[in-house]
């Protein structure tokens, strides 16, 4: 895939591509600890230092069991990635059930969303990335989001049954507008 600027299509007089499809169609999620910022501000740098590594391996050590990807850590919250639905929704909600299982981590919040997006440099990139993003920062403490058409798609899994899905209040996402998100949860 070659990957071209703006500034490289105007030198050659080309017209910038209108609605080129992003190639890559993953489902992907952010898991966020909660209150990170204002515990941050009460820890020693060894306490922060533990907590972030506590998160880091635990992140890690979940989403690869699960069958998902790390995409990156960036501090107090993890960019996972996964081929379905099903393992991406399985990352978000063993990361809340590992997590709020051990008292030396915060609790975590997570967000669940399918589009397509681009990778480079092993970060990825697009409209699904930025909606999680969003997603992941009005979600209460425990709980994972999706939006209303990945919880669609989701629903049409075979093994859907084994989740809940719960619609939320209408909420307006930064940049993105209203949405009304779903909670995703395990079925009882």
């Amino acid at each position: 895939l070659a990957v071209r600027t703006l500034e490289d299509i105007a030198a050659r007089g080309e017209e910038e591509p209108v609605h080129e499809v992003l190639p890559l169609p993953r489902a992907l999620g952010f898991v966020d600890m909660v209150a990170f910022t204002s515990t941050a501000r009460q820890l020693g740098s060894r306490g922060l230092a533990d907590l972030g590594q506590g998160f880091e391996f635990t992140a890690r050590d979940v989403v690869t069991a699960n069958g998902g990807r790390v995409v990156k850590t960036v501090g107090d919250a993890v960019l996972y990635v996964a081929d379905d639905l099903l393992t991406a929704g399985k990352v978000a909600l063993a990361m809340i059930d590992a997590i709020s299982g051990n008292p030396r981590l915060l609790p975590v919040r997570a967000s669940l969303v399918w589009g397509r997006v681009v990778s480079r440099s092993g970060d990825i990139f697009g409209p699904a990335v930025n909606l999680a993003s969003r997603l992941v920062d009005v979600a209460p403490k425990n709980t994972v989001y999706m939006d209303e058409p990945t919880a669609a798609l989701f629903a049409k899994h075979p093994r859907a049954g084994d989740f809940s899905q719960t619609p939320q209040e209408p909420v307006n996402l930064q940049g993105i507008g209203t949405i009304t998100p779903i909670e995703l949860g395990w079925a009882s």
